[in-house]
C-alpha cells in the first residue's frame, strides 16, 4: 500500500483498535512534517478505544455516520468498519474529490504497516538532512528501515497464507453447501467460466457438472445457441437495455435482493415437454465493491403454470356463476329489505353489526351506515350478560329466542320486542341473523292487567295496613295525651321521660311511614328494569303489610331463608306480588278448611329459600284445603278462582304464573285435595 499523506485532510470511520493505533502514527511526532489532519472520528459506540483517543487529542468525534459525508474539506475517508448501513450512507460522497479506503483485517495491517515504513523513512531522512548525522548511525538507521519492511513483508506473507487456506477451507465448504442444497444453483467468475453446478442443476436440466464445469458453456442446457445466462449479464454488467434485449419483458430487478435480477420462461429443450423456469441471479462481490461473479438459481414452475391456468379456466366457469349469483342475490336482498320485521346480520364472535334491512332503520331510527360496527348489544341493555354469552355460545344452525327485551331507537327513546336468532353462514362467515318483533303494546297490556292485579292485592292487603298504620298512631296518641294533661296539671315532665316518649313518636311516626312508602312503592306501576337481587329480601317485605293479617287469621309462619342464598335477576316489586298471592291465597285456603270441617284446624305456613344445582328455589307450603286434580290443571288460567263470587278476580295466580315464566323461572305444585298444598318456584342463579 502506497498513498501520498502530505498535507491530507482525513476523516475514520470506525474506533475499534486499529483505529487506536492509526491514530497514534498520524498524530504523532514521526509524521508531522507532512501537516496532514485528522478532522473526524466516527463510531456509533462511544467507549471504543480509538474514539477514546482522539477525544483526548482534540480530535472532532461524533456517533452520526452522516456528519463525515457533510464535513467540508476530507479528501480521504479510512474505513475500518463494516457496517450495512454505512454503504447507503457513503453512497452521498463525491468520490470525485474524495478517496474512499476500506480498510479491512489485512488492509488495516498493511495499512499500519506502511504508516510505520514512512515513520521510519522520514526519520533517515531528518537525520541526513541533518548537519550532526554520521555515515555509521545513517547506515544503522537504513538497516532498521530494511529489517523493518522485511518484517512487514513476513506479516503480510503469513496473513496471506492464513487467509489462503482460510479461503481454501471456506471453498470447500461453500461448495459443499451448494452441493447439498436442494435449489438448482450454479455460479460463474468473472471471466463468465463456470464454476459451480450442484446436483439439483444437474437434475433440473439433464447436464452433469464435469460437462459444463471449467468452460463458458452454461447456456447449453437452456439455448440452441449461445445467448448469456442471467448470470453473464449481471457478470457483464449489462445495461437494462442490453438485458431487454434478450429477456423482452420477462425480467425484473429483484424485490428482494440488491442488484439482482430474476425472469421467468418456458424452456423447450428442457425434459421431455419443456418446462417453465423462474430464475434469479446476483452478483457476488469483494470487499471493495467489485463483481467476482455471480449466483444464478433456478425454481421449476411448470406445475405451477399448469395450475395458474387452471384456475383462469375455473375464475372464467366463477365469472358465470356469479353473474346467476348476482340476480339470486339481488332477489334476496329485495327480499331481506322488504321483510315486515327489523333484521340485523350479526358477527358471532364480536356481535358486531353487518348488515341491516330498511325496516331496521325505519323502526330504530339509525341509518344503516350509522349501525355498521355498533354492537348489537348496544341496542338493548348492554348490562344484560345473559344475552351475550347465549350469542356467542349459539350453535351452528341452532336459533335462540329472547322475549321481552327492551330496546332503544336513535332518540333515546325505548321499546319492547321479542327476538329470534339463527347461527348461519353469511358471506363465508359465521353469522347471527336475528329478527325483532315490537311488542310493546303487548307488553303494556301485560303491565296494565298486573297493575290490577296489585290493586286487588291492596284491597287484601287493606286491613293489615290499617292495623301497621293504627299501632304507631296509638302510641302516638298515648304519648301526646300524656304530654298535654301533665302541662294542663302544670306538672314538671322530668327529662328522660320526655326524652323517652318522644323518642317514642319519632320510631312509631317512622314505622307508619315505612308503611305508607311501602305500599306506595308496591302499588307504584313498575317498568320491566330487571336487576341483581336476594330473594329473601321480597319475600320479607310480604310479612310487613300481612303481618296483622296473618295474625289474626291464627297463621303459625315457619321462614326458613338461606343467609347465602346467590342472587337471581328480577325486579323487587313484581316478586313481592307473586308471594303475597300465594300468601294470601294459602290464607283463604287454610280459613275454607277451617269452615268445612267445622273445627279448630292447625294452620301453618312456611317458606324455604335454597340453592338447588343452579337453581334458586323457593318452597311455599300451607295446610290448608288443597286442590283436585281439575283445579291443579286449570289453576294458572286467567280469570279462574275457585272462590265464591265477589271474593276473587281469578287473575292473581294467572299474574305471578306469567311474571315467574318472565324471569325465566318455573313452578310447579304438589297437592292433595284436604291435605294442603306445595308451591316450588325456581329462579337461574346469577354465577
Amino acid at each position: 500500500m502506497n498513498i501520498d499523506l502530505k498535507g491530507l485532510k482525513i476523516a475514520i470511520i470506525g474506533g475499534n483498535s486499529p483505529c487506536r493505533q492509526i491514530l497514534e502514527i498520524l498524530l504523532g511526532p514521526g509524521l508531522k512534517e507532512l501537516d496532514l489532519q485528522v478532522l473526524v472520528v466516527a463510531d456509533t459506540l462511544t467507549q471504543v478505544e480509538g474514539i477514546k483517543y482522539a477525544q483526548e487529542m482534540g480530535v472532532f468525534t461524533t456517533m452520526n455516520y452522516d456528519d463525515v459525508c457533510t464535513l467540508s474539506g476530507i479528501d480521504v475517508i479510512l474505513k475500518l468498519k463494516n457496517d450495512e448501513i454505512l454503504s447507503c450512507i457513503l453512497e452521498k460522497v463525491n468520490t470525485e474529490h474524495v478517496s474512499i479506503i476500506d480498510l479491512g483485517a489485512f488492509r488495516a495491517m498493511s495499512f499500519l504497516n506502511f504508516l510505520k515504513s514512512e515513520e521510519k523513512r522520514l526519520n533517515i531522512k531528518r537525520k541526513i538532512q541533518s548537519d550532526k548525522s554520521d555515515k555509521k548511525e545513517i547506515a544503522k538507521l537504513f538497516d532498521q528501515f530494511t529489517a523493518t519492511m522485511q518484517e512487514n513483508a513476513e506479516e503480510e506473507n503469513r496473513y496471506l497464507k492464513n487467509e489462503r487456506e482460510d479461503l481454501i477451507e471456506m471453498e470447500k465448504e461453500l461448495s459443499q453447501i451448494i452441493q447439498g442444497s436442494m435449489i438448482p444453483t450454479f455460479i460463474i467468475n468473472n471471466e463468465h467460466i463456470l464454476t459451480h453446478w450442484n446436483r439439483a442443476c444437474e437434475q433440473l436440466t439433464g447436464h452433469n457438472a464435469y460437462e459444463l464445469v471449467g468452460t463458458d458453456r452454461q447456456w447449453v442446457p437452456f439455448r440452441s445457441a449461445k445467448r448469456p445466462t442471467m448470470a453473464d449479464v449481471i457478470v457483464g454488467e449489462m445495461s437494462e437495455d442490453d438485458v431487454s434485449k434478450y429477456y423482452g419483458s420477462s425480467w425484473r430487478k429483484s424485490g428482494l435482493i440488491n442488484e439482482a435480477y430474476e425472469a421467468e420462461e418456458f424452456f423447450p429443450h428442457l425434459g421431455e415437454n419443456g418446462k417453465w423456469i423462474f430464475f434469479t441471479a446476483a452478483p457476488i462481490k469483494s470487499p471493495d465493491g467489485k463483481i467476482m461473479g455471480a449466483i444464478e438459481t433456478l425454481k421449476d414452475i411448470t406445475e405451477d403454470k399448469k395450475a395458474h391456468e387452471e384456475l383462469e379456466l375455473q375464475d372464467k366457469e366463477l365469472s358465470k356463476l356469479y353473474d346467476k349469483y348476482k340476480k339470486s342475490e339481488e332477489k334476496y336482498r329485495s327480499l331481506f329489505n322488504n321483510n315486515p320485521n327489523p333484521i340485523f346480520i350479526i358477527d358471532q364472535k364480536t356481535l358486531e353489526i353487518l348488515d341491516v334491512n330498511r325496516r331496521v332503520e325505519e323502526d330504530y331510527g339509525y341509518t344503516k351506515r350509522e349501525l355498521l360496527g355498533f354492537s348489537f348489544l348496544d341496542i338493548g341493555d348492554a348490562s344484560d350478560e345473559s344475552i351475550k354469552e347465549a350469542l356467542k355460545g349459539l350453535a351452528q344452525d341452532k336459533s335462540i329466542l329472547f322475549t321481552k327485551k327492551k330496546h332503544f331507537r336513535k332518540d333515546k327513546s325505548s321499546f319492547f320486542v321479542n327476538v329470534k336468532a339463527v347461527n348461519t353462514t353469511y358471506s363465508h362467515r359465521d353469522v347471527l341473523i336475528a329478527s325483532s318483533t315490537d311488542i310493546t303494546e303487548s307488553v303494556e297490556k301485560e303491565t296494565q292487567l298486573i297493575q290490577t292485579g296489585k290493586l286487588a292485592t291492596l284491597g287484601t292487603m287493606a286491613a293489615g295496613m290499617a292495623h301497621e298504620i293504627n299501632q304507631p298512631l296509638n302510641v302516638i296518641q298515648i304519648c301526646s295525651d300524656l304530654i298535654l294533661k301533665m302541662i294542663k296539671k302544670g306538672l314538671k315532665i322530668p327529662d328522660d321521660e320526655l326524652v323517652m316518649m318522644a323518642n317514642d313518636i319519632i320510631d312509631n311516626v317512622a314505622r307508619a311511614a315505612g308503611v305508607i312508602k311501602h305500599v306506595r312503592d308496591f302499588a307504584r306501576q313498575s317498568e320491566r328494569d330487571l336487576k341483581k337481587l336476594i330473594i329473601n329480601d321480597p319475600i320479607n317485605d310480604v310479612f310487613k303489610v300481612l303481618g296483622h293479617q296473618l295474625t289474626v287469621h291464627s297463621v303459625k309462619i315457619d321462614l326458613d331463608l338461606d343467609p347465602k342464598i346467590p342472587e337471581i335477576r328480577a325486579e323487587h316489586n313484581r316478586l313481592e306480588q307473586v308471594f303475597i298471592n300465594l300468601v294470601t291465597n294459602a290464607i283463604d285456603s287454610m280459613d275454607e278448611k277451617a269452615e268445612k270441617q267445622d273445627a279448630l284446624v292447625e294452620k301453618n305456613l312456611s317458606i324455604k329459600t335454597f340453592v338447588e344445582e343452579g337453581w334458586v328455589v323457593t318452597v311455599v307450603s300451607d295446610t290448608g284445603i288443597g286442590m283436585t286434580e281439575e283445579v291443579k290443571t286449570k289453576i294458572f288460567e286467567p280469570f279462574f278462582t275457585t272462590k265464591e263470587t265477589g271474593k276473587g278476580t281469578g287473575l292473581g295466580t294467572s299474574i305471578s304464573f306469567g311474571i315467574i315464566k318472565d324471569y325465566k323461572g318455573t313452578i310447579d305444585i304438589i297437592t292433595e285435595y284436604g291435605k294442603g298444598a306445595t308451591f316450588i318456584i325456581k329462579f337461574p342463579a346469577i354465577e
